[in-house]
């Protein structure tokens, strides 16, 4: 009966959703607690790896007669669950209208499911990818053009060599940052020719650093704010350049 396989696989489905959130947000709160207390002094901190279940389901169908099969399937259709499917925790039940029996029918099905629900920490324990980026004059009497130093490395203190990385302009956000400061009358065509980059893509050198010229365009109100984006693969940082 398939009616009543999705009924239980949905519950279970809801089950296991709730355990998972619940899970999530219990480490959410632990991530909340203090380094260090009042005092200074270093406190502890907690990490939940993992979660052990088990879960009693008992699924019960009845016929009433054989003239009303169709009845009892809509009356476990309208109690289902409506979920997407885990079809490895389907079950199936019974198809009551081959009994033999002429009268009513019932039967019962109960199922014990157990299982662990793991905490992966991000990137799977391995050291997460960071991109650091500043800028600097090389020569006083020439302001506008810049050098972005940009160094990529990972947490746990390796220097990435030999690694691509790619500055983008962030025009929407360039546009937002300089009117919020009062550079006024602005457009997207003008932030576009605001600044000249030597280089769109490079790569690190075998101490994890890349350097990219930047010229800034004269005809920039002195507020005006260009956001930089910086990304290797899905790691992303920003750099905001002023005139």
């Amino acid at each position: 009966m398939s009616n009543s396989s999705d009924f239980v696989s949905g519950s279970i489905e809801q089950i296991l959703l709730g355990l998972a959130r619940g899970l999530r947000d219990a480490q959410a709160v632990l991530d909340d607690i203090p380094p260090t207390d009042a005092f200074g002094r270093p406190q502890s901190s907690y990490h939940l790896p993992y979660l052990d279940f088990s879960i009693k389901a008992t699924v019960q169908a009845s016929l009433p007669s054989e003239q009303e099969p169709a009845a009892a399937v809509r009356n476990l259709r309208t109690s289902a669950i409506k979920a997407s499917r885990i079809p490895q925790l389907k079950l199936q039940l019974p198809d009551l209208k081959r009994s033999n029996e002429a009268g009513s029918g019932s039967t019962e099905l109960t199922s014990t499911f157990s299982g662990r629900l793991v905490s992966v920490p991000p990137s799977n324990s391995l050291p997460t990818l960071r991109i650091s980026a500043r800028e600097r004059v090389p020569d006083a009497a020439s302001p506008l053009h810049r050098e972005v130093l940009i160094e990529l490395s990972n947490s746990a203190g390796e220097r990435i060599a030999e690694a691509p990385v790619e500055l983008n302009l962030d025009l929407l956000a360039s546009l937002q940052l300089s009117e919020a400061a009062g550079a006024n009358n602005l457009t997207e065509d003008q932030l576009r020719t605001a600044v000249q980059l030597e280089q769109r893509l490079v790569q690190t050198d075998q101490q994890g650093s890349a350097l990219v010229g930047a010229t800034l365009t004269k005809a920039l109100p002195a507020n005006t704010n260009l956001v930089l984006l910086i990304n290797s693969g899905a790691t992303l940082t920003q750099l905001i350049l002023t005139p």
